[in-house]
């Protein structure tokens, strides 16, 4: 299971980094349509273990607007994430330090973890493995890996004792919406935690996740295709533990990529692409660089909930 999940991952994340490559390095001029799908983050994605915030819900399933017009890169009125947000619907609180620590605040950013009844460990893995589960059209698959502070396997969290956690999902199937749309979705992602133990100062992140969905439908009357994909990847993410508050994180990266391509009927693909990458230096400010459609901003982000902004 592990390494099967591991094989989908690093194929996603290479088919995200090329073809975000490709597109950046083209600079193609993008309509409103495809600016507009970066918005909001394939479904699926709020299945994974990832910065962007994700819905599975039928409402949210990308549909054109039908606005055709008005082409070259978003400059945030009415349409896309702008450059004043997030794309893909924002970026979690965990990346941004809004999750707090201590009594009556839960467990922490990255400290919560989605067991159920159907779960079972195996002994050949070593990984408590979930599922599969489907539910409205997709399948949901994931795994843990638990070890404690010496480095010995767990079949399940031990509040306390448990120190690294690993987390792989895998999100396929098909889902039907706005009565005339159907999306395609397939989706993975790889997730280690550690500093989960009593007595961790800080907890140390890194992650990888990865997904396409595939749209066709019709819009006014007019037939229509969208491509989206999506995926992040952190690295050495450290957060201090503060008990009884928020804490913001202290140093790492994360970068986060995505691409739309839209194609009425009897049209032109209409392609838009934007690469965020946020680094954390200590401070409460995050550093983040924006590239859309080969337009490049240098932006800062007050953590946890300043506003984003962009030169």
């Amino acid at each position: 299971m592990r390494n099967q999940l591991k094989v989908v991952i690093i194929a996603s994340a290479a088919i995200v980094a090329a073809s975000c490559s490709r597109d950046m390095s083209t600079s193609p001029i993008a309509s409103t349509e495809s600016v507009a799908a970066l918005a909001a983050a394939p479904i699926s994605f709020d299945q994974l273990s990832t910065s962007f915030i994700g819905s599975s819900d039928d409402k949210d399933g990308f549909m054109p607007s039908g606005e055709h017009q008005g082409n070259g890169p978003n400059n945030g009125i009415g349409f896309g994430p702008g450059w004043g947000s997030f794309m893909g619907g924002g970026i979690g609180e965990g990346w941004i330090g809004g999750i707090g620590f201590g009594r009556g605040l839960g467990d922490g950013p990255f400290g919560a973890f989605d067991e159920d009844d159907s779960c079972a460990f195996s002994t050949t893995t070593n990984r408590l493995v979930c599922g599969p589960v489907t539910h409205g059209g997709l399948t949901v698959i994931r795994s843990f890996s638990f070890l404690d502070a010496s480095g010995a396997v767990q079949q399940a969290f031990v509040r306390g004792t448990t120190n690294t956690v690993n987390v792989q999902r895998n999100v396929d199937g098909t889902r039907n919406h706005h009565e005339t749309a159907t999306s395609t979705v397939s989706s993975s992602s790889d997730l280690t935690v550690s500093g989960l133990a009593t007595g961790s100062t800080q907890r140390t992140v890194d992650s990888k996740a990865a997904g396409t969905e595939s749209t066709t439908g019709t819009k006014d009357g007019v037939a229509f295709t969208a491509v989206r994909v999506a995926g992040d990847t952190t690295a050495g993410l450290v957060i201090p533990i503060q008990d009884g508050s928020p804490t913001f994180p202290t140093a790492g990266t994360v970068i986060r990529q995505m691409q739309a391509t839209i194609t009425n009927a009897g049209g032109t693909p209409s392609m838009s692409s934007r690469r965020e990458v946020v680094t954390y230096d200590g401070s409460s400010t995050a550093k983040v660089v924006i590239t859309q459609d080969g337009v490049t901003k240098n932006c800062t982000k007050p953590l946890p909930h300043g506003k984003l902004t962009c030169q």
